[in-house]
């Protein structure tokens, strides 16, 4: 995903047609799963079980599942998805399961997002209803994370002596300012790429626990840039996809012929008012390598991925596994 970015904006000679799916803000991913790992964390220990997250993602989902119009166990407009943590929280004579005291306040930072300790936001990389499965259930530090802090982060790189526990909300975030001048890819002055006649399909998964917000944050501000939303779809389109996980996978529609879609795009100029995605049956799926378009003998239902901020909706009549059912509505 990275690449496709500073292709478009560094490179902009070099495709006709770029594809983005699930793109890697570099410094910024990182200090979300610092931020979520350290928030979850007391004294060493997990405050969250894998057992937790489960119900938890699950009773997050069924008090928004609806949305769409159809019961199918995603959600399709998280935005518009209002959740209190404390609702989850235990109360007396409550056998079901339910969050601590302690719970309540981690998941309650985790969806707020990295703040320093006056509680300013830093960092656009809260959670949104749906990512509940995501929530650290480890006190180590995602690999990838520790990585980049070691080695890439801060100039000069601590390297290896460097520690999770070291990071201060309140000032090594600014450090973090000549890493991300060096690997930025979040420019949104794209008049270069569009002069050349470039098209750029950016897809994310509403399920991608990395950052769904910095990417729409990405697209406005591009939008802004770049004259207003039709200027900019008239050659950029983001499709935000419910229940999608990190490139793919997921509760939602996740198998997309992206490709198909851009040539027809660049090549006919016939402009992606829609795509289908579907919903790969478990037994078929194969990791990367599953075929495009899905076997519809494989899939479960399928559904259509509109431009942001259009979102799809049940029609009300029609077969609810079948993308023809639903049609677009807006925020």
């Amino acid at each position: 995903g990275r690449q496709g970015l500073v292709a478009s904006q560094r490179f902009t000679w070099d495709f006709d047609g770029i594809v983005v799916v699930a793109q890697y803000f570099v410094s910024g991913g990182a200090m979300s799963y610092l931020w979520n790992t350290r928030v979850a964390t007391h004294e060493g220990k997990a405050l969250f079980s894998p057992a937790d997250v489960k119900w938890l993602h699950e009773a997050v989902v069924a008090k928004c599942d609806m949305d769409d119009g159809v019961k199918d166990g995603v959600i399709g407009d998280p935005l518009a998805c209002k959740i209190d943590p404390s609702e989850w929280g235990c109360k007396g004579g409550n056998n079901a399961p339910c969050l601590s005291a302690a719970q309540v306040e981690a998941f309650a930072k985790i969806y707020a997002g990295p703040t320093n300790s006056k509680g300013e936001k830093i960092h656009r990389g809260e959670f949104v209803p749906g990512l509940e499965s995501s929530i650290p259930t480890t006190p180590e530090l995602f690999s990838l994370s520790g990585d980049f802090f070691q080695y890439m982060g801060f100039m000069p790189a601590p390297g290896p002596s460097w520690k999770p526990s070291d990071f201060d909300f309140d000032r090594d975030y600014k450090r973090l300012a000549l890493a991300q001048a060096l690997l930025a890819d979040t420019n949104p002055d794209l008049r270069k790429f569009k002069a050349a006649g470039g098209k750029l399909i950016l897809a994310y998964g509403w399920a991608d626990p990395i950052q769904p917000l910095n990417t729409i944050d990405y697209y406005e501000t591009a939008e802004k840039t770049m004259g207003g939303r039709e200027a900019t779809q008239d050659f950029f389109r983001l499709f935000m996809v419910p229940g999608m996980a990190h490139c793919h996978r997921g509760a939602g529609a996740y198998a997309i012929d992206y490709l198909s879609y851009l040539e027809d795009w660049a090549e006919k100029s016939q402009a992606p008012d829609v795509m289908i995605g579907a919903h790969v049956k478990e037994e078929h799926y194969t990791g990367w390598d599953f075929k495009l378009p899905a076997d519809p003998a494989n899939v479960t239902f399928t559904r259509p991925v509109y431009p942001y901020p259009l979102r799809a909706k049940y029609k009300g009549t029609g077969d609810p596994n079948d993308a023809g059912s639903f049609k677009p509505v807006g925020p």
